[in-house]
């Protein structure tokens, strides 16, 4: 059996590596090329500590100087003694530059630009490798401005794993990336995305949620949602969604739908 684990490194970049069962997440993780943190790999030192955040696992031989039962207790892992029973998500304390990690990049194809309101454009994307830029629900995106070097930061809205990219972008007056889109852009054009990137992302659990949303800001927490609704989550959810004027209200339809697809969920504008 194989598990998805999400590896966070502290300057907000996400890896995805698959783990057997049988194997240590460590030695998985460089199996595929991310050198994450290691010395003895006998659960002696202690330079693979790191904290899972979600997830079932089990931890091979360790001693007291490597990590105390309190941290273990606590969700403290040596990834060169963690066997996943689950995906997981674990947090790296270190650079994801210290472990030689490159961003994942792609080329992607405009399939649709809508202004949705004078302040919000909608930009779908779609491409054979958008399922390479595994992502957790919540997390952005650098996009290359077509013609340019210059990058903008976008969350994802849609969910991970959808075969699109879906993103909730704000109509900036003279911006770079604004003005590409209201003006040029057409289906079939190239964009070059890299990512995944940030340390906001949905955490598992069962406690109620609050959400707010001011304008574009709605983007990740509709791939929240999206990834709540598919879980099938009975988590009690209030999204509260501000706006200068009544007409930047934007997706209000998908935000009404979710009230029948999730059991404990209203929204507020």
């Amino acid at each position: 059996m194989t598990f998805k684990i999400a590896l966070n490194f502290e300057d907000g970049v996400t890896r995805f590596i698959d783990c057997n069962a049988s194997e240590t997440v460590a030695d998985a993780a460089y199996r595929q090329g991310v050198n994450v943190p290691i010395d003895c790999r006998d659960g002696a030192c202690g330079a693979c500590k790191c904290k899972a955040e979600s997830g079932q696992y089990e931890l091979g031989f360790y001693i007291e100087d490597a990590m105390s039962e309190e941290e273990a207790k606590l969700g403290h892992v040596l990834t060169c003694q963690m066997f996943p029973k689950s995906d997981c998500v674990v947090n790296v304390p270190v650079s994801s530059d210290v472990c030689k990690i490159k961003q994942a990049t792609l080329t992607a194809t405009v399939d649709a630009v809508h202004q949705l309101s004078p302040s919000t454009i909608s930009l779908v994307l779609q491409g054979p490798g958008l399922h390479k830029l595994a992502f957790l629900p919540g997390q952005y995106a650098n996009l290359e401005v077509p013609g340019t070097s210059q990058t903008r930061a976008y969350s994802f809205s849609s969910r991970p794993g959808s075969a699109e990219g879906r993103f909730l972008i704000r109509n900036v007056p003279g911006g770079m990336m604004s003005q590409w889109l209201t003006r040029q852009a057409r289906p079939g054009d190239r964009l070059i995305l890299s990512g995944p990137m940030g340390s906001f992302y949905l955490r598992h659990g069962e406690r109620p949620l609050l959400m707010l949303a001011g304008g574009t800001g709605l983007a990740p927490l509709l791939s929240m949602l999206h990834t709540l609704q598919t879980q099938g989550s009975q988590r009690p959810v209030m999204l509260l969604y501000g706006v200068t004027r009544d007409c930047d209200l934007v997706k209000t339809d998908a935000l009404d739908t979710f009230t029948q697809q999730l059991t404990g969920y209203r929204w507020l504008p």
